[in-house]
Order: C-alpha cells, then sequence, then structure tokens
C-alpha cells in the first residue's frame, strides 16, 4: 500500500487515532458487558441494561468502523467491471466513486443530525439506562464527518487505493 505524506498527515494521524480509540473502548465495553449478560442468566440474576448497553456499544462500533474503512480506500467496492472497461471509465470511475462516497457520508450529516434534533426535542430516553438518545443518535453524523474525512485521505494519501489499476500497466509489470 502506498503511502504519501501530506501537510494533513498529522490531522489524518489524529482522526485515525481517535478512532481507533473510539472503536476500541467500544469493543471491550461490548465483551464486558456481554460477559456481564451471560453471567447474570446464569446465575438467575440478569441485569436489565446489559442487552441495550451492548445494543448502544454495537451501534457506535458499527458506524465508527464505516467511516474508518474509507481512512485508506480499504472498504469494499466493485472493479471488476471497471478494470475490464475503457481507459476513460477508470479514470471517470475515481470521481464517480468520490461523489457517491461523499454523497452518501452527507446524507448520513444531514438526516443524522435531523434525528438528533428529533431526540431531543422529544426528550427520548433509553429504556434501562435512562440515558438521552441523542447520545446514541449522534454516531450517525460523527461518522458522516468521518467518513469525509477518510475520503479525503484516501485521495489524498492513498491514492494508488482508489484508482482502477491499469491491465495494460500490469501487463508490463
Amino acid at each position: 500500500m502506498e503511502h504519501k505524506k501530506t501537510v494533513l498527515s498529522k490531522f489524518f494521524d489524529i482522526i485515525n487515532g481517535l478512532e481507533n480509540v473510539v472503536l476500541a473502548i467500544m469493543v471491550i465495553g461490548m465483551i464486558v458487558t456481554i460477559l456481564l449478560q451471560i453471567i447474570g442468566r446464569i446465575t438467575g440474576h440478569p441485569f436489565a441494561w446489559t442487552e441495550e448497553t451492548s445494543r448502544y456499544l454495537f451501534l457506535w462500533m458499527m458506524f465508527v468502523a464505516l467511516a474508518s474503512g474509507f481512512n485508506r480506500a480499504e472498504s469494499s467496492r466493485v472493479t471488476l467491471l471497471l478494470a475490464a472497461g475503457p481507459k476513460w471509465l477508470k479514470k471517470f470511475s475515481e470521481v464517480l466513486y468520490a461523489v457517491i462516497v461523499v454523497a452518501f457520508f452527507g446524507f448520513m450529516i444531514i438526516y443524522g443530525i435531523e434525528v438528533v434534533k428529533q431526540q431531543i426535542m422529544m426528550k427520548e430516553m433509553g429504556t434501562a439506562l435512562q440515558i438521552p438518545m441523542y447520545v446514541i443518535g449522534v454516531c450517525v453524523p460523527v461518522s458522516g464527518v468521518l467518513g469525509i474525512i477518510g475520503v479525503v485521505e484516501s485521495f489524498l494519501e492513498y491514492h494508488g487505493n482508489v484508482a482502477i489499476p491499469d491491465k495494460e500497466k500490469e501487463k508490463e509489470n
């Protein structure tokens, strides 16, 4: 994986580090919560809060992980048809990739903020934990922002992962 350092490299490193910390906390939290849930069921005294907690941790983990997959263009995408297509399609596909992914994350930001506003306005609370639901809902717009930052990082620092390889150049190597 070819990595090109840019002016924003330190910023990207900080964001990537924050994502990793959040993901580690969520995974550790899920493991502890699920173990407590199992122990509670075995002993006949289940904790009411463990199911809800594991669900909320999972939501945060999945949304942050979704965004994190775009940092180095490592998320799954279809390249088979593009690799077999004409050269102009390969060049256009990079732009198409950027537009579609940024539009998707933009959608997450806009509508995620709307959901959070609604959760605040309705004063929604978690059933067992009694925490405000916007604490959970905010993971959607946060993921959108992190995803757009990740797309910018992938284009600036890992462009080789974004670019569709040319079959003729591969044959020469």
